[in-house]
């Protein structure tokens, strides 16, 4: 094999998908150190002693630590305090009744019942995983572990925040794996912790990201001072995609209750902050963004939007190079949707509008006008949009979904924005609902 030459390997790893890569590694010498390249291009890891132990193994090794490009923290943790025996076997008989009623629904068989011996196993593996949790947390290891293994990366670009299985959606061995029960966004206030010790780390060091990628994020990580955030985020100038999910709060009434959830908790403060414009000032000051993604997860019944348009983009200023562009639960009137629009025409070509109102004005306006206006490639009008008839003045709504359920009229009025043949806006064949 010493016959091939680098060129031809590095090729033939970069067709292969990243266990073929692994096996490739385990040749010889020379494919593994090719492999490398592609093999750890991306780390995934979890809050555990033993996701740090394998970063500081990589960030030690001589070729491995050279090519990481991208470290993906999911921010999944067990919940505390710690379960009994007799609570960890509530829990299993709990997911029990709900596996069978299910299969009830799916007409299939349920998965077979785990005897005492098998419980009893499992409850071992969740007290050790646990507690071995605790202590990372108690000795800050979650803290300390990036500062020491991200100044051996020289090749990082890009840092991904994944809770509550937002922007991170592979399938990976997990720490948490054999303990039955499921991990889950159990820090609060979500996200915060996680980003807060990446971003610690990377600025102690020269490495300027092009990617930041954080969701479910609280909007707490934006209540700091001014100076305080500048500094956090002081790495970021270099950025070409900034993606964002940022969490407005719930809170159950009745924990017994699946469907007693209020939403949308903390859009009050939430809105109190961004029109300071802490997060509009940072975004502006990204001269190099292609790709802009803020997302807020819920608006409130009673309190309305946590953001207006003006709080996420400053009205007037142009991004050069926007391609991507993707806005959620923010309000705003038709006439700012387009006058931000009409400044980067000549450059985006992917928009997503989700979970939007407008104010007093009218999407069955906004969209001819979007259509005529732009060059799209991807257009995703989805989830609740509401707006105001403008003549005469009359409410408007419609529950278009989000893109992970099928929905007719959604499909049809994201074609209508991409396809120039189609003349006529199919909101004006739908009556609001």
């Amino acid at each position: 094999m010493s016959i091939l030459i680098p060129e031809i390997l590095y090729l033939i790893c970069s067709y292969l998908d990243i266990e073929d890569v692994r096996r490739f590694r385990l040749c010889c010498r020379t494919f593994a150190d090719v492999g490398a390249c592609f093999a750890f291009r991306e780390i995934v890891f979890y809050l555990h002693p033993h996701d740090f132990d394998m970063l500081r193994h990589i960030s030690l090794h001589p070729t491995a630590s050279k090519y990481v490009r991208s470290l993906v923290y999911i921010g999944h943790t067990l919940e505390l305090p710690k379960k009994s025996l007799d609570e960890f076997l509530d829990y299993y008989y709990e997911n029990r009744r709900a596996e069978k009623v299910m299969a009830q629904v799916m007409n299939e068989p349920p998965p077979p019942p785990l005897d005492q011996r098998q419980l009893f196993r499992l409850y071992e593996n969740y007290e050790t995983t646990i507690d071995q949790q605790i202590m990372a947390l108690s000795n800050a290891d979650d803290v300390y572990c990036p500062q020491e293994i991200i100044p051996r990366f020289p090749s990082l670009q890009e840092i991904t925040m994944s809770s509550d299985f937002w922007f991170w959606h592979g399938k990976h061995k997990t720490p948490f794996d054999g303990c039955l029960v499921s991990p889950g966004d159990e820090l609060q206030p979500v996200g915060c912790r996680h980003l807060d010790s990446l971003l610690s780390a990377i600025s102690q060091t020269d490495i300027k990201l092009r990617r930041l990628t954080a969701g479910l994020l609280s909007w707490c990580f934006f209540h700091k001072p001014a100076a305080e955030l500048r500094n956090t985020l002081s790495f970021c100038s270099n950025l070409t995609c900034l993606e964002l999910c940022i969490d407005t709060g719930e809170n159950n009434r009745d924990a017994t209750i699946a469907d007693d959830l209020i939403v949308g908790t903390d859009v009050p403060e939430c809105r109190r902050l961004l029109r300071t414009g802490l997060l509009r000032d940072f975004i502006r000051s990204l001269s190099q963004l292609q790709t802009l993604y803020v997302v807020f997860n819920w608006h409130s019944e009673e309190e309305g939007y946590p953001a207006r348009l003006k709080d996420i983009m400053e009205p007037k200023h142009r991004w050069e190079h926007l391609r991507s562009l993707t806005l959620g639960n923010i309000i705003c009137e038709r006439q700012d949707m387009m006058s931000m629009l009409k400044r980067h025409k000549s450059t985006l070509k992917e928009l997503c509008l989700r979970d939007i109102r407008l104010k007093s004005t009218s999407w069955q306006l906004l969209l001819p006008k979007i259509r005529r206006t732009m060059d799209l490639d991807e257009a995703c009008i989805c989830g609740e949009i509401y707006g105001l008839e403008e003549n005469p003045p009359y409410p408007e709504y419609w529950d278009l979904s989000l893109p992970d359920a099928e929905d007719s009229l959604r499909d049809e009025i994201n074609e209508y924005l991409v396809n120039g043949e189609i003349k006529r806006c199919p909101l004006n064949y739908y009556y609001n609902k």
